[in-house]
This record gives structure tokens, sequence and C-alpha cells, in this order.
């Protein structure tokens, strides 16, 4: 399957523009389309063919228009257009299209079918219902698909704090023991694992993949903090965390129905806590079908601090997490 016309939803984003850096690296190989909402400000970047078309995410019509002559649409768009009747959408707008591949939004979460079955979609989307839906169409063979998981953006969760550590003020928060074993990947690997998938989407048609450049067991908070304080020559300041309770209320209010209360107990007991974690997919990565290759943690840290510099503010909210009242 040869891709040529590629059109990225959510462009201007995180993922979606470290994509499009990526594929830029090939010429004039791809004619590439930034797809976003009327309201966004987006604008491609400079000296680069990119075309910029504005839809309405809602319209079956509006999107069918924009898909039309594209071979690849790949999905960056976050929110309520996660949920499964905007996706879903979308979805069937590229099939009547007759786009040949549709590349899922599935970029950080990892649970499994029954964890999934437990969370409200305002935590998790609709990411379950949607990948039994992709396989269903390419089961039919309407449309061929993927969807790339490989954990939160490790340099994002890094420095914005929800990694506990504010690397500004040399302070870490350390969930629990601060051993759990932790998936993540740093945005770069993402998007050239992307890439590489739209150069050669064969191996990986109609079936999910999954990367992490760590080696099994090789990144925890606590092997986090002995690095950061290595590559910064200094000491944090430590406060432990009881993510025991912090995961107790959080399912406390899940079952009260009070889900946004929940939410961001129930994102650190997926990454941090043994006892109720879900982050682990070591034992499904292929990191070499699409060309990922094993770092180290230090080198990810030096390339994440370089990028957002040493004295980047956090964000409070997602570094401070405390359990929710019940």
């Amino acid at each position: 399957m040869e891709l040529k016309n590629v059109a990225i939803l959510g462009p201007g984003g995180n993922v979606g523009a470290a994509i499009i850096t990526e594929l830029l690296k090939d010429g004039s190989r791809f004619n590439l389309v930034g797809i976003t909402r009327k309201t966004s400000t987006y604008t491609p970047p400079p000296n680069t063919n990119i075309t910029h078309k504005s839809v309405d995410y809602t319209s079956f019509h509006s999107l069918l228009e924009a898909f039309t002559g594209q071979d690849a649409v790949v999905n960056c768009i976050t929110g309520g257009a996660t949920h499964y009747e905007p996706s879903k959408l979308i979805i069937d707008a590229a099939v009547a299209a007759g786009v040949k591949f549709f590349f899922a939004n599935d970029y950080v979460g990892h649970l499994t079918r029954e964890q999934f079955k437990r969370l409200p979609e305002s935590f998790v989307g609709a990411k379950p219902r949607i990948r039994e839906y992709l396989e269903e169409l390419g089961t039919q063979g309407k449309i061929a698909w993927t969807g790339l998981t490989g954990g939160p953006f490790f340099d994002m969760w890094l420095m914005k704090g929800p990694a506990g550590f504010d690397i500004a003020n040399r302070h870490a928060r350390i969930y629990g023991t601060g051993n759990n074993p932790l998936c993540w990947t740093p945005l770069p690997t993402i998007a050239l694992a992307v890439a590489n998938i739209i150069r050669n989407p064969k191996p990986v048609c109609n079936r999910p993949i999954y990367i992490c450049p760590f080696p099994k067991n090789q990144l925890t908070q606590n092997i986090l903090l002995s690095t950061l304080e290595s590559v910064l020559d200094t000491k944090f300041t430590i406060e432990n965390v009881d993510v025991k309770k912090i995961n107790e209320h959080a399912k406390i209010a899940l079952e009260r129905g009070e889900a946004g209360k929940a939410m961001k107990g129930l994102a650190v007991s997926n990454q941090f806590y043994e006892a109720d974690s879900g982050n682990d997919f070591s034992h499904l990565v292929e990191n070499e079908v699409v060309g990922v290759n094993t770092m180290s943690v230090e080198d990810a840290v030096r390339e994440a601090i370089q990028r957002y510099g040493e004295d980047f503010k956090i964000v409070e909210g997602m570094f401070r997490v405390e359990p929710c009242e019940i």
C-alpha cells in the first residue's frame, strides 16, 4: 500500500506538529494536508507545501469533502472529539471518501479491555469501542487501520509535572514505593514511529502496535529521580505520597458517578500504584517493526531538559495530585 496524500487531523497540537516535522524530512514524498476546526488559528510551517483545510467535525459532508482524495488520515485530535460518536463520524467519512488507511489516536492509553469497560469515557475516551469498530471495518475490507500506543509522552510528563518532578525547584513527589515500572515514550520517538508507519504501513495493517524505547523495568520514578540528580548534579527534596489513598478515594468517587473528581487519581494510580496499575505493556512492545531504537533514561532526560529548559514551570494541577474528597 503506497500512501502519498496524507491528512493530519490536529496538525497544530503537540502530536500532530511532531508527526508533520518527521514527515517533512521526506521532502516531496508526501502531500500533507493539515485539517483543523474552523476556529483554529493554525498556520502551516513556513517554507512547506502543506495545505490547510478547516472543517466542521460534527458534519459528515464537511469531513467527506476534506478527506476526498486522501490516501491516509492520521488522527491527532484530543478532547471531546475522542468520544465515540465524533470519532465514528470521522472514520465513516474517511471510508466514504475512499481513504485507504486510518491512523487512530491511541498514542497514550493502554488498559485491558476489561479495565476500559470499568472506566468512564471521560477518562479513556472511546478508544476500546473505536478499536473494535476499526477491527470490524478492516475485516470487511472497507479501510485499513492501525493504532500506535507508546504510553504517556516521556518528555511532557517529566517536564510538566505528571511524572512527579518539579525540576525548576528540585522537588520530587514519589508515589508509593516509586518502583512501579513505567512504559513511556518521548514524543519525537512517537512521531518517528508514526512516520515510519506512513512510509510502510503493511507490517501494521489492521492491528495495533506498542512501542517503548526503554528496556523492561528500566524506567521507574526512583530511576528518574536518580537520573535527574545525576544529570543536574544536585539533590531533590523528596515528598512521599500515599498513592494507595489516592487510588481508594478515586475508586469511591467513580462508584458514586463522580468521574470528573476521580480522573486525576485514576491517572496516577494507573501509572504508579502497583496494586492497580494498568500501564505495563512491555510484553507487547514491537519497536523493531517501526524503526524505534532503545535509548537510555539519561539520554531521554537530557533531551527533555534541553528542549524545555531546566527552569520550565510545571503545571501545578498535574504535579500536585492528592486524594479527592469523598
